[in-house]
C-alpha cells in the first residue's frame, strides 16, 4: 500500500488524517493473529478432536506458543510439539481398524490392567522422537495422577514416550507406568483440562478444548433418550464410562471458572465412545467446526 497522497487534491489536514489511517491499516493488514497457550482435555478417541481443533487454530493463523495437555491431550500435544501432527493423525485415523487396536494391545491380564502399555509406546516411537521435554521447539507440558498419594504429577522435563504413557493410562485399561517409588494413572483423573500448568508467555492468550462437551440432543455414548426423557438402554460399561465423563466434566468446568480462558473450545462429542476411534473422520470434523465458532465468538 503507498502511503504517499497527493496533498494538493485535499486540504493539509485532510491529508494528514488520511496518510495517518493508510498507516494504521497498513499495521493492521500485517498483523499476525496473537499467541495461543493451548491446553487440550482428556477424551480417548473424542481426542482426535483436538486435531480439528490445532489445524483450524492455525488455518486462521494464531501461532500457538506452548502446548499442554492429559491423556489424549498428551499424546496430539506431543504430535504437534514434535512437528508430526499429520503422521500422528494418520495413526489415530488409522485405529478405526479393529485389527490396528488388537495389534497394539499387549494384554497383560493381571489386576493391575488389561494392558501392559508396552507396544503402544514403541508404535508412537516411529512417529515421536525419544526426546527429552526440555529439548522441544515449543514448552510442552503433561499431566498424570499419582496413584500412590492422590496428587498431580506434572512432566515439564525428562523423556517425552514416558510423559505420554504416564498420562494415558486410564485405570483398570493401562497398567499404570512406576516412576521413582511413583505409580502414575491417566492425568485426567484429577486435571482433565489443565489451564494452570500450560507455560505462558508475554502477551499469549489461553485457549482450552474439551471434547466431552454436552450436547443438545441429550444423546451421549452411553444412553439414548425416548421424547419423555426415559433411557432406552444401558450396560454396565457405558454406566461407568457416561459416569466417569460427569464427573470429568464437572472438572472441567470448575477449571474454566478459576482459571477463565480468552478462548474455549467446546467440542461435543459425548455421543462417541473413548474408543470408538471408527468415527475419527467425523470426531475431526467436529472440532474443526467447534473451534471455527469459537474463533468468530471471540473475535466478535
Amino acid at each position: 500500500m503507498d502511503i504517499e497522497l497527493n496533498k494538493k487534491c485535499y486540504p493539509i489536514e485532510v491529508a494528514n488524517s488520511i496518510v495517518c489511517l493508510l498507516k494504521i491499516l497498513k499495521r493492521i493488514n500485517g498483523m499476525s493473529k496473537p499467541k495461543v497457550a493451548l491446553v487440550l482435555s482428556t477424551g480417548g478417541a473424542r481426542g482426535i478432536a483436538h486435531i480439528g481443533a490445532i489445524e483450524e487454530l492455525e488455518r486462521q493463523g494464531y501461532k500457538i506458543s506452548s502446548i499442554a495437555g492429559c491423556s489424549m491431550g498428551a499424546m496430539v500435544g506431543a504430535f504437534y510439539a514434535t512437528g508430526n501432527l499429520s503422521k500422528g493423525k494418520e495413526f489415530l485415523f488409522n485405529l478405526k481398524k479393529r485389527k490396528e487396536i488388537l495389534r497394539l494391545a499387549d494384554f497383560a491380564f493381571s489386576k493391575n490392567g488389561l494392558i501392559k502399555g508396552k507396544r503402544i509406546i514403541e508404535e508412537l516411537g516411529k512417529i515421536i522422537p525419544n526426546v527429552n521435554i526440555e529439548d522441544l521447539p515449543i514448552p510442552y507440558t503433561a499431566v498424570a495422577t499419582n496413584l500412590s498419594d492422590g496428587t498431580e504429577f506434572v512432566f515439564k522435563k525428562g523423556n517425552l514416550l514416558e510423559a505420554i504413557r504416564a498420562s494415558i493410562s486410564l485405570p483398570s485399561i493401562f497398567q499404570p507406568l512406576e516412576k521413582d517409588g511413583m505409580l502414575l494413572i491417566d492425568g485426567g483423573i484429577i486435571n482433565p483440562l489443565p489451564l494452570n500448568r500450560v507455560e505462558r508467555t508475554e502477551g499469549d492468550l489461553l485457549a482450552g478444548a474439551a471434547v466431552s462437551a454436552f450436547e443438545e440432543t441429550g444423546n451421549t455414548g452411553a444412553f439414548s433418550y425416548n421424547r419423555n426423557g426415559i433411557k432406552n438402554k444401558y450396560n454396565l460399561y457405558s454406566l461407568m464410562m457416561e459416569s466417569t465423563t460427569i464427573t470429568i466434566q464437572q472438572l472441567i468446568r470448575c477449571s474454566i471458572e478459576k482459571y477463565k480462558p480468552d478462548i474455549m473450545i467446546q467440542i461435543p462429542n459425548r455421543k462417541y465412545g473413548i474408543l470408538q476411534f471408527k468415527k475419527a473422520p467425523e470426531i475431526f470434523e467436529n472440532g474443526v467446526v467447534a473451534t471455527r465458532a469459537a474463533l468468530n465468538q471471540f473475535e466478535k
